[in-house]
């Protein structure tokens, strides 16, 4: 225990963590400046569609939108004739018609989903079962105002893999490296049972700083985005968010986002477990860093400039830049074929880091283990 609250002394006493953490905040909320708090006449407003979508309220949505479009119409004209310039919607006809806009997208979502369905049935393809049953348990059909944990969400497949990312290599890119260049490893490998219980100390500290990274950005995530875009809308299901509309997942935006914390959380332990193995086996910190931010960043570019086969890009992806992220793995329905056996790809992915894990780590014990003390 001593040794495990020295290497977390270690790792949380470097200045430039604080500093790099507060500019990349700093940096990936300047987008939020675009938003306007959430006024009482728009909570007003949606609260009065809040609930069950039913073909009532939707044939409602439909009549009203249509009478909507007319008015725009009209004024376009009147416009045109005055040789004016305005705006075609008042401040609540315009929130009117994002609620339109919003249903009838939804019914666009759900024609899909049904249309896909009839194209499985009878299909003999290995996961088609699986796909049909997914689709048919989605509820598309309760609706309110969903901004709020929709940008949560949104930030979280955005921006937050690279503050962890980032995060994580400042942090812990030199925690074996800074002991070889004071001398110290002498001391530590001096003793088979010394190395065995720095290893331990040192993988413990680095996991309990990537859950602490992970944990200060999601804090600001939501404090943000809640104060800002209020805090209503969880119970809204993921497809209302644009990205995942033909997700076969059927989540609500509170589920969703504990599952993508939870997976983005599990690549981050991956990774910091990646940056271990590397700075156990450099002698320098700057080649710990730019040998493991490779890693992390050549997928990103492999998929992004180069044209790849779709079944390399999706291996390319099952890496920690994109588990990270998370969103390639909602956003359609896939699955790897494991002996005629559906795997979903969240599953996978966090078996795969789970296992890269433990074999990274067992690595390096190993290393840690064999290595000599030098005269």
């Amino acid at each position: 225990m001593r040794l495990l609250k020295f290497e977390l002394y270690k790792i949380f006493s470097q200045k430039m963590i604080y500093i790099t953490f507060l500019v990349l905040i700093l940096f990936s909320s300047m987008y939020m400046v675009k938003f306007e708090k959430t006024d009482e006449q728009t909570k007003q407003f949606y609260k009065n569609w809040e609930g069950t979508l039913t073909s009532e309220k939707i044939q409602e949505a439909e009549s009203a939108n249509d009478q909507l479009m007319a008015k725009a119409e009209e004024r376009i004209e009147e416009m045109k004739a005055n040789g004016t310039e305005g705006a075609f919607f008042s401040e609540s006809e315009a929130i009117k018609s994002g609620i339109y806009e919003n249903v009838a997208f939804i019914q666009r979502v759900h024609e899909t989903f049904n249309q896909r369905v009839q194209e499985l049935e009878g299909s003999t393809k290995y996961n088609a079962e699986l796909e049909r049953r997914m689709l048919e348990s989605v509820d598309l059909y309760y609706f309110s105002y969903y901004k709020g944990p929709a940008e949560i969400i949104d930030y979280t497949g955005t921006f937050s893999f690279l503050v962890t990312g980032a995060m994580l290599l400042i942090g812990l890119s030199s925690i074996f490296t800074r002991e070889y260049s004071s001398g110290m490893d002498n001391y530590i490998l001096s003793s088979k049972k010394g190395r065995t219980a720095l290893t331990w100390a040192k993988l413990g500290a680095a996991l309990i700083y990537a859950l602490t990274v992970v944990a200060a950005w999601e804090a600001v995530n939501v404090i943000s985005k809640l104060y800002m875009l209020g805090n209503l809308g969880w119970e809204t299901p993921l497809q209302f968010v644009f990205k995942y509309y033909f997700s076969p997942y059927g989540l609500n935006m509170l589920e969703f986002h504990l599952i993508q914390l939870g997976i983005h959380l599990s690549a981050a332990f991956g990774f910091a477990t990646l940056i271990l193995f590397i700075s156990s086996v450099s002698k320098n910190s700057l080649l710990s860093f730019f040998i493991s931010g490779a890693i992390f960043s050549l997928p990103f570019m492999a998929v992004e400039m180069i044209q790849l086969k779709a079944w390399i890009s999706d291996m390319v992806k099952f890496s920690y830049f994109y588990i990270m992220r998370v969103e390639f793995l909602f956003t359609q329905f896939k699955t790897l074929n494991l002996f005629g056996y559906p795997v979903l790809y969240p599953v996978a992915a966090v078996l795969w880091m789970g296992v890269l894990s433990m074999i990274l780590a067992s690595i390096t014990f190993r290393v840690l283990r064999n290595k000599e003390v030098r005269m």
